[in-house]
This record gives C-alpha cells, sequence and structure tokens, in this order.
C-alpha cells in the first residue's frame, strides 16, 4: 500500500521573471551617455543618430542630448513599404537653436492674428442684448389637501328649516 494519499501533481505553477521592457526615456528628455532608451524583444523601434542597438535589442544612447521619435518609411526587402519609429539623441544646443526658430516664425503670427481680432471687433457692430425668452406657464399640481365644498341641499330641506 501506498503511504501517502494519491494527489494530482501541479504542472503550471511556474512563471518566468519579469522583463521590465519598455519606453525608459521619451521624447524630449535629457539623455546622458549609455542610458538606456528602449528596452524591447526584436527590433521594434530603429536606431538613429547617436544611439546604438546591444545584443539583447535595447536601445542606448551613444552621447549627451535630448530624445527624439520620429516615424520614417522602410523598404522590406520584398518592395513592400512600412512606418517605423526611429529613436534618435539630438544635441541639446542644436534643440535650442531649433525652438528659437520656431519662436521667431510664430512670433509674426502671433501678432497679425491679434491685429486681426482687433479689427473684427471694431467693424463688427454691438448686437442688442435680448432678455430670455419666458418659460410657459404650467399648470399647479393639485394638493393632497382636499378643500371644503359648499353643501348642496334641497329646496324642501330650506323650507323645512325655515
Amino acid at each position: 500500500m501506498a503511504h501517502k494519499k494519491a494527489a494530482g501533481a501541479a504542472k503550471n505553477l511556474r512563471d518566468s521573471q519579469p522583463k521590465y521592457r519598455g519606453i525608459k526615456l521619451f521624447g524630449g528628455q535629457k539623455a546622458v551617455a549609455w542610458n538606456i532608451i528602449v528596452r524591447q524583444n526584436g527590433s521594434k523601434y530603429e536606431c538613429g543618430a547617436n544611439t546604438y542597438l546591444a545584443s539583447d535589442f535595447s536601445i542606448h544612447a551613444a552621447t549627451d542630448g535630448i530624445v527624439m521619435f520620429k516615424q520614417k518609411n522602410f523598404k522590406r526587402f520584398d518592395g513592400r513599404t512600412y512606418l517605423k519609429t526611429v529613436v534618435y539623441v539630438a544635441p541639446e544646443a542644436e534643440v535650442k537653436a531649433e525652438k528659437k526658430v520656431a519662436a521667431k516664425k510664430a512670433a509674426p503670427k502671433a501678432e497679425a492674428k491679434k491685429e486681426e481680432k482687433v479689427e473684427a471687433k471694431e467693424e463688427a457692430p454691438k448686437a442688442e442684448k435680448k432678455a430670455p425668452a419666458k418659460k410657459a406657464a404650467t399648470p399647479k399640481k393639485a394638493t393632497a389637501e382636499k378643500k371644503p365644498t359648499a353643501k348642496k341641499t334641497t329646496a324642501k330641506k330650506e323650507e323645512k328649516a325655515e
């Protein structure tokens, strides 16, 4: 006889350790050389300027700078084109210069819009404000209290009372 009670063997109680994959530094954040930007399985994200691909497909920053992402068309061996996200690190000086140029371009447009708004306000006649429409009168609900009603008496009862 068996000295232990029979029981089923659990075969699926094992689990692997978490891999913590994903984007570690997002667009616009500062990266120091050797920082991990993306941990991935396979090449979902491509390497751009100032980045390199490690043996486990993680993307690292090769130089100090600001992390940037952009979409790029890639052509496969069979001629099919598809979009992939490219990760690159731009030097901080370059990014600051781009922001200044963008601000200079946006400033004249903003001033022109302000001038147009002022002119439009001066030209547009002021509309008279109308009072809001009154709501239709709603019938009052019957109250729970009963109002006393006059008793109807017959002519014969009135004569007897006199």
